[in-house]
C-alpha cells in the first residue's frame, strides 16, 4: 500500500525531525512495519531549507511555507502526492492541512483519512468566521477520520462521520519506561529524600495555575514538597522559590524527570480544547510507573477507572487532596499495552487495509 502523509514539521511544541516525537512520527514509521511505502511531507514554517530524512524506512520531506511561498508550497505538496502515487492519503494537523489533503486525494481519485488529534477549531488562529465550516465539511467528507481521544471521537461520530476510529496518543516504550527514582534524581540534580510532584507539557492559564496553587496548599502538610516543570510558558508567572522550572526539553529528556518524581499531574482546565484532547503525557506518565493525579475532563476518569484517587475536581482544595493522597497511599495504573505505538500502529494498518 502507497501511502502520501501530510503533515506539520511542529506540533506540542516538538519537532517531528529531530525530536521523532508523538503520533506523526510513530505512525508512519509503524505502518511502514507492514510493509507499506510511506512518504511524509512535513509543512515548516520556521526555515527556509528544505530537509529529505529516511528513518525507519519512511521518507520525511519538509516544505518550507512562507506568506510568499504559499501558491508554492500548495504546488509542492500536490505534485509530491502525484509522485507519490498513493493508494491512501492521509492529512494530520489542522483545517487547512485536513481540507488540503482532502482537495488532492480527489483529485488523485484515492481513500482520503483525516487524523483530528486535536480540536481544531478550539485553536485560537482558527476562531476566524468560516473555518469551522470548513473542519466539518472536511470531516464530513473523509473516508476515515482517526481521532485521539474518546470525547472527541463521540463528537465526530455525532453528525460528522460514523466512518471514525479511536487512535490515541501512544507512547515511545523504549525511552519511557520505570527507570530508577534516585539515579534520575542523581542525574538532574534534584534532592534525593523530598517529595516531588511535576508536571511536563505546555504550561498556560488553562495548564499550569491549578497545580500551582494545589502545591502551595499540600506545602502545608508536607512543607519540603517542591513542584517540577518543564515545557513552554505562556501567560503564566512561576516565582515560587518552591518550583524547579527545567525550560523547554528535548523529549529524550523528560523520561527522566517523570522518573524522579513521586507523583506526576495533569492539570487540565474544562475548556473546549482540554475537554475534546487526548493527552500524550498520560501514556508517557504510566509507562513510567508513576502515580497520576488528573482533572476531571476529556477521558481521564476512563482512564483512571482503577484509580479513583487519581482524578480530582477543577478547584485548588481537591488537586492538592488527590496529590497528598498519592503522596501517602499511591494508586498506580498499569500502562496498558495498547498504548504502545505498535498496537496502535497495527490497528491503524488493520482498518486502512480494510479501507483500501
Amino acid at each position: 500500500m502507497n501511502i502520501y502523509f501530510l503533515c506539520k514539521r511542529y506540533y506540542t511544541n516538538k519537532d517531528l525531525i529531530n525530536d521523532r516525537f508523538g503520533r506523526l512520527y510513530h505512525l508512519p514509521a509503524q505502518l511502514m512495519t507492514h510493509g507499506d511505502n510511506i512518504v511524509v511531507d512535513a509543512i515548516d514554517y520556521r526555515n527556509r531549507t528544505e530537509i529529505n530524512v529516511d528513518e525507519a524506512g519512511v521518507s520525511f520531506h519538509t516544505i518550507p511555507v512562507t506568506p510568499t511561498k504559499i501558491p508554492l508550497f500548495l504546488w509542492d505538496a500536490y505534485r509530491n502526492a502525484c509522485i507519490a502515487k498513493p493508494d491512501v492519503l492521509i492529512a494530520s494537523g489542522d483545517i487547512y492541512i485536513g481540507y488540503l489533503g482532502l482537495w488532492i486525494a480527489r483529485r488523485l481519485g484515492v481513500r482520503f483519512v483525516y487524523d483530528v488529534y486535536d480540536y481544531y477549531p478550539a485553536f485560537r488562529i482558527n476562531r476566524f468566521k468560516g473555518l469551522a465550516w470548513l473542519f466539518d465539511h472536511t470531516v464530513k467528507n473523509a473516508d476515515l477520520v482517526l481521532c485521539a481521544s474518546q470525547p472527541l471521537l463521540q463528537k465526530v461520530l455525532t453528525g460528522l462521520n460514523q466512518n471514525a476510529l479511536l487512535i490515541e496518543n501512544g507512547v515511545d516504550t523504549a525511552l519511557f519506561n520505570k527507570g530508577d527514582r534516585y539515579l534520575s534524581r542523581k542525574d538532574i540534580k534534584l534532592p534525593a529524600d523530598i517529595p516531588l510532584v511535576g508536571y511536563f507539557g505546555s504550561i498556560t492559564p488553562s495548564r499550569g495555575p491549578l497545580l500551582i496553587e494545589a502545591c502551595r496548599r499540600v506545602r502545608l502538610a508536607v512543607p519540603n514538597l517542591r513542584l517540577v516543570l518543564a515545557g513552554r510558558i505562556t501567560d503564566v508567572y512561576l516565582n515560587e522559590p518552591w518550583i524547579d522550572y527545567f525550560g523547554e526539553l528535548e523529549q529524550s529528556d523528560i523520561p527522566k524527570l517523570i522518573q524522579a518524581c513521586d507523583v506526576v499531574c495533569v492539570p487540565y482546565a474544562d475548556d473546549t480544547f482540554n475537554s475534546l484532547s487526548g493527552a500524550c503525557k498520560i501514556a508517557e506518565y504510566l509507562a513510567c510507573g508513576k502515580p497520576v493525579v488528573a482533572t476531571r475532563v476529556s477521558s481521564h476518569e476512563r482512564i483512571f477507572i482503577d484509580a479513583p484517587s487519581s482524578i480530582c475536581d477543577l478547584k485548588p482544595a481537591s488537586m492538592a487532596k488527590a496529590i497528598l493522597s498519592q503522596l501517602q497511599h499511591p494508586e498506580i495504573v498499569s500502562f496498558p499495552e495498547e498504548l504502545a505505538w505498535q498496537a496502535i500502529g497495527q490497528k491503524l494498518y488493520e482498518a486502512l487495509t480494510k479501507l483500501v
